[in-house]
């Protein structure tokens, strides 16, 4: 399951022009090749605790989202600052007509570990019955995870030596848990 882990992110803008693409193959071998890589990038990830609500690490989740998206190739990457927490614009210039937005956030909910079957912040891959093997970490489902997925289609596009068929802005915040005031 987790390795595939990417793929599906890797048909970012359907009729976009990537199922034109003539060797898909070698986006997908990327980012199986890269699995590993990934899944590192999404447990060190998982182990910053980014609350809002407790406005704990919201710099440091701000920084490392930049850094997420400049290893991913994103060439423009700024901190936002506002009257509330910081965010992260980005942009990606693929020389394609068109251009896709994305919104992310950084900041993941709080938690009592007690409440855990395995530690919030170790990523942790785990056999659920009926699902098979997973990872298992706060934010995982929502957000960093997903958002990890389609950063890892992004480094196998890269990797594959390949642009995408569409330009890119990212939008994100740290504060999408307490409301986005």
């Amino acid at each position: 399951m987790l390795q595939g882990a990417g793929m599906g992110a890797a048909m970012l803008a359907p009729g976009a022009g990537l199922a034109a693409t003539p060797d898909i193959a070698a986006i997908r071998d990327a980012i199986r090749a890269d699995h590993e890589v990934n899944l590192k990038r999404l447990r060190d990830w998982i182990a910053l605790p980014t609350i809002a609500a407790e406005n704990r690490n919201v710099e440091e989740g701000c920084r490392h989202m930049m850094g997420l998206a400049k290893e991913a190739g994103f060439q423009q990457v700024e901190r936002m600052a506002g009257p509330g927490l910081p965010g992260v614009f980005a942009t990606m210039d693929n020389g394609a007509k068109k251009t896709l937005g994305l919104y992310f956030m950084y900041d993941v909910k709080q938690f009592d570990p007690a409440e855990w079957s395995s530690p919030p912040l170790e990523g942790r891959i785990v056999d659920r019955p009926g699902l098979g093997k997973v990872l298992v970490g706060r934010g995982a489902t929502n957000q960093k995870g997903p958002e990890s997925f389609l950063l890892n289609a992004l480094h196998g596009f890269r990797r594959a030596g390949r642009k995408l068929p569409v330009n890119l802005v990212l939008v994100c915040e740290g504060e999408e848990e307490i409301g986005s005031p």
